[in-house]
């Protein structure tokens, strides 16, 4: 599969009337669930994770803070990713009663992946976190994920984390830590593995606040997740308060912008300065900070960004100030991250040449009332190719991430094999979020897919 989507223009050669527009997840109402339990102090950050292996239920992995400032790691289950229950495990009691805590070597900013690639016994679940007594970042194995063992005696990153972080495994294989650096302030590093193991001695920098940033901007950390060619991650935006003359800057507000990268390194924001999802309104559950766990789920027909909210903001003395805390969801369709819309008048865009991957092309798209997409295929030089133009298109309408665009004549829904083409799509009242070829079979698989341009 061969896929267009619009982080950013790359793949478009000309542009004329569309409005680039980020488009944001919609909020579940309400949380899911409350840290109401007394072992949980009415906290909950997302530090930390949520997966749906392919087999059991969706499984949650999440931080509370025990007095003064010891962190410890809860496990909640879900069948439907909607109403979770917290077992009763024998790993930590609080006052003599069982709890769901997981892990207790005050860990702080664990995430976990489930790997699938893995064929060791015992190294299906993996997870990075800074722990005790070192504080500085550790990996650990489980062949559940509730009872974890280290995979060597020291750590593997010699720096504390001190945030929330990301852990990844790449399409050819690396596994891959997003994580602080001490002596660097609130930016955004990168490790990588081979083995899980032995890391990367060096980490890079790959964000940091530039000049599209206010004044009190600072990046709390990121999790993040392959995506076709690309790597998408929530980026932990914190607004610090101005009145806050401390060097730590512990007051302060949190929220999620999209970022992407080709190849891990160089990051872009999709929307600078814009909130991939929103903090709640006043009264709300989520008004304080919003905390995305280290990576989306994604499921045949939506994809699921959870999130740790609290009616409190970043504050110095958690417990000087009752909060409410909770898990929330917001779900967004696959690829829908950010639009190309057209409004009353018509909009075109003209691609890049590429290689077509299949012989159906299909269009992501919203169209509204008298709206519609059509497609014109064009040879590398940007002549129209016979059978294939835009008065022989039929309309695209309606709402769906996998509409075929056919045009009249016996043959012509197929697309040439062999030779580079462009693609001309002309629109009108309708949203545009990615354009994709392949066979029909395989459009479900909406993450496998390449680039048009290497």
């Amino acid at each position: 599969m061969v896929k267009f989507v619009f982080f950013d223009l790359r793949e478009v050669e000309t542009l004329q009337g569309f409005q680039r527009k980020l488009q944001q997840p919609v909020k579940h109402p309400g949380p899911l669930m409350l840290a109401d339990r007394p072992w949980e102090n009415g906290n909950m950050q997302l530090y930390g994770s949520v997966v749906k292996p392919p087999a059991g239920p969706f499984q949650l992995w999440y931080s509370v803070i025990h007095p003064p400032w010891k962190m410890l790691l809860a496990y909640a289950e879900s069948d439907d990713g909607i109403h979770w229950h917290r077992p009763e495990l024998d790993i930590f009691e609080y006052e003599g009663h069982r709890t769901n805590i997981v892990f207790t070597r005050d860990p702080h900013g664990p995430a976990v992946i489930y790997d699938e690639r893995e064929t060791r016994d015992g190294w299906r679940y993996k997870m990075l976190c800074g722990a005790s007594p070192s504080h500085a970042i550790c990996a650990f194995r489980s062949p559940d994920g509730i009872r974890w063992e280290p995979v060597r005696r020291f750590p593997v990153l010699p720096t504390n984390p001190d945030c929330p972080m990301g852990l990844l495994r790449t399409p050819d294989g690396r596994f891959a830590a997003l994580h602080r650096v001490d002596g660097y302030g609130r930016r955004v590093f990168r490790s990588e593995s081979w083995d899980f193991l032995h890391w990367s001695g060096e980490p890079r920098m790959i964000l940091e606040p530039d000049a599209g940033d206010p004044p009190q901007t600072q990046f709390y950390g990121m999790g993040a997740v392959p995506y076709g060619p690309y790597e998408i991650g929530t980026l932990w935006i914190y607004r610090t308060e101005a009145e806050d003359m401390g060097t730590s800057k512990m007051r302060g507000i949190q929220y999620p912008e999209l970022a992407y990268a080709r190849g891990g390194f160089a990051w872009h924001r999709a929307a600078q300065g814009v909130p991939f999802i929103p903090n709640g309104g006043e009264g709300d559950w989520d008004r304080g900070n919003l905390q995305c766990a280290s990576a989306p789920v994604f499921l045949p027909e939506e994809i699921r960004f959870y999130y740790a909210g609290t009616s409190a903001r970043h504050q110095t003395s958690w417990e000087l100030q009752p909060q409410q805390a909770g898990l929330g969801m917001a779900t967004i369709k696959p690829d829908r991250f950010v639009a190309l819309e057209a409004g009353d008048e018509e909009a075109e865009l003209l691609t890049v040449a590429f290689r077509p991957d299949g012989d159906c092309l299909f269009l992501n798209v919203r169209t509204g009332a008298e709206g519609f997409a059509k497609v014109e295929l064009l040879d590398r030089e940007a002549r129209p190719l016979p059978g294939h133009s835009l008065q022989e298109c039929r309309p695209v309408t309606g709402d769906g991430t996998a509409l075929q665009a056919v045009w009249n004549g016996a043959g012509q829904s197929r697309l040439p094999s062999g030779t580079p083409v462009r693609l001309r799509v002309r629109a009108k009242r309708a949203a545009i979020f990615s354009i994709f070829c392949c066979r029909p079979e395989e459009a479900a698989d909406y993450r496998s897919f390449t680039s048009p341009l290497p």
